[in-house]
């Protein structure tokens, strides 16, 4: 059978490992409810019950689908875009001082053309 390459068989093991250690969690639980720890193995099964409780946070949030890696990787490609739509604001931004450069420019030489016609015109008629 073909697995997925998009990463859903990534967030598929990632549950089904999240609700193991949850439901690890609840048994744990249970069997000290039910029974007392011998006083020599005491710190180990504290030690232990503390690794797997601080492992609770990452464990829900991989049940309920949220992964800090993933928040971090957003803000990020968040980060970068941003400074992409600045950069592209300040190209279009120097791309209109430009055209506006070329437009008063052009209308300059348009006048121009136009002044110099019309006094080689009037220059004819007082001529001629």
């Amino acid at each position: 059978m073909k697995m997925p390459t998009n990463g859903v068989a990534k967030d598929i093991r990632h549950f089904a490992g999240s609700l193991l250690v949850f439901f690890l969690v609840i048994v744990i639980l249970f069997y000290l409810t039910r029974y007392q720890i011998p006083t020599e193995n005491a710190q180990i099964v504290n030690t232990l019950i503390g690794m797997i409780a601080a492992s609770i946070a990452m464990v829900i949030s991989s049940i309920t689908g949220r992964n800090p890696d993933d928040l971090e990787a957003a803000k990020k490609e968040i980060g970068a875009l941003k400074m992409k739509v600045d950069t592209l604001v300040d190209q279009k931004d120097q791309l209109e001082g430009m055209l506006i450069k070329v437009q008063d420019d052009m209308i300059d030489r348009l006048l121009l053309v136009k002044a110099l016609k019309s006094d080689e015109l009037k220059k004819c008629k007082c001529n001629g």
